[in-house]
């Protein structure tokens, strides 16, 4: 298995990689200020842009992001990003002193669990934020709704939730039990990329 594999790289990013052959394929990791941690075949690495992709960027949501797919070209020292590819999803905040523009934040998430804690820190008002930033990035959201040994009201709860939620599932979980995570495993697998966002 190819090392990509581990880290969520679906057969379509190696698909649209054979467009370049010239450059090898690797997933960011992570992001620095001006620096990216990138994963290839041979491992993890520090990587930054070509001043071409630079020079050629028009928008803050063309940079790479965390979760992107990339062509690179492994430097000694550090590799260059020349390309990134096709993005199935990716979330995006207004970036700070730069007007109108939006600031990638992650890519490429195929499931989002969307976390909110069934104590007083629930809020509907809340849920419907995250759902609507879910929606708006190509991700697929999931509601996990956590502590729900500290509701007294559980039935109520997930009424309200899925009056705001159709269509989306919605898991319940507690970690005052050993197997209180299990609801999330099914929507947990090789090739897919999961993020959490959330108050809980």
């Amino acid at each position: 298995m190819n090392q990509l594999n581990n880290y969520g790289v679906s057969e379509r990013f190696f698909t649209e990689a054979t467009l370049y052959p010239e450059y090898q394929l690797a997933r960011v990791i992570a992001q620095y200020r001006g620096k990216y941690k990138i994963v290839t075949e041979q491992g993890e690495m520090l990587a930054e842009i070509s001043g071409k992709l630079r020079y050629d960027t028009e928008e803050l949501a063309q940079y790479p992001a965390v979760g992107d797919c990339v062509m690179v070209d492994i430097q000694p020292e550090l590799a260059v990003i020349h390309r990134v590819l096709t993005r199935k999803s990716l979330f995006v905040r207004k970036a700070v002193g730069v007007s109108g523009q939006a600031q990638p934040v992650a890519a490429n998430v195929d499931i989002v669990f969307l976390c909110m804690s069934l104590n007083q820190n629930f809020s509907l008002n809340r849920m419907e934020r995250y759902l609507s930033i879910a929606w708006d990035s190509g991700a697929v959201p999931v509601i996990v709704l956590t502590k729900s040994d500290l509701c007294d009201d559980l039935e109520n709860r997930l009424s309200e939730v899925s009056s705001i939620a159709f269509g989306v599932d919605i898991l319940v979980t507690t970690s005052m039990e050993e197997d209180g995570y299990k609801e999330l495993l099914p929507f947990i697998s090789e090739e897919k990329t999961i993020a959490f966002i959330g108050s809980s």
